[in-house]
């Protein structure tokens, strides 16, 4: 059986490895692309076509790493960051697996099974994506239906909605059960609210403000946990 060490050095090699590949596979496409048909825009042009996403992306980006990379762990994280879909797919997935199993991110067990869930995860959204590309002519009127472009516009808001109704009614965190921990969600939102509404729309801004949130929701929790609001009980002493 290899150590713990080993493991993550075996994990963060073939990481390493499969993003060298998937960014050399994802410039190669487009450069062969604009080699063949003769097509390579200037320099000028391809600045101005990329820095506004660049300035709006960057910071999700950032935010993404600091905030997933800790409950994903190595292995997820790798798989994560390469086939995409982080926030809407791979890391609830992986968050419902680690509650539904009773075990803590970045423990042994959460990384193992983060693991495996993103990727079966992984393994199923590229079938579906291949299904989709099949099947897109035949099932276009269905996606043009009215009704179907109202649904599928608020997946993600349903999604992070059951995420955050989890969050204020769970607790559950594996060993442990966390009493109090929706009292961490009210600085952060007050902040929002008050700079959305009062200051100016965080519409664009949503990097920015995750990377200011993480440590003012961080500061507040120990606040509330320091002075007893926020408690961590044992379930075996859970009456």
């Amino acid at each position: 059986m290899e150590t713990r060490e080993q493991y993550f050095t075996r994990i963060n090699r073939f990481g390493r490895i499969s993003f060298a590949i998937f960014f050399v596979l994802m410039f190669a496409i487009p450069t062969v692309v604009c080699a063949v048909y003769d097509i390579f825009p200037s320099l000028a042009t391809a600045l101005k076509a990329t820095m506004g996403l660049f300035l709006i992306l960057t910071p999700i980006a950032l935010s993404e790493i600091v905030s997933f990379v800790p409950l994903l762990g190595s292995g997820a994280s790798y798989l994560t960051f390469e086939t995409g879909n982080v926030s809407n797919i791979k890391l609830p997935c992986a968050m419902n697996a680690l509650k539904l199993a009773g075990v803590q991110p970045a423990s042994e067990e959460g990384e193992v099974l983060s693991t495996i869930s993103v990727a079966i995860s992984s393994i199923v959204t590229t079938a579906v994506i291949m299904a989709a590309a099949l099947l897109l002519a035949p099932l276009a009127p269905v996606f043009a239906n009215p009704s179907v472009r109202i649904a599928t516009a608020n997946v993600l808001p349903a999604l992070f909605g059951a995420l955050v109704v989890a969050f204020l009614t769970g607790g559950d965190s594996g060993p442990v059960v966390i009493r109090g921990q929706w009292k961490a969600f009210i600085l952060p939102l007050l902040v929002v609210a008050v700079i959305h509404y009062l200051v100016f729309p965080i519409k664009g801004w949503e990097g920015v403000t995750i990377l200011v949130l993480l440590p003012i929701t961080i500061l507040g929790a120990r606040f509330l946990f320091k002075r007893g609001q926020i408690t961590v009980v044992s379930k075996e002493a859970k009456p």
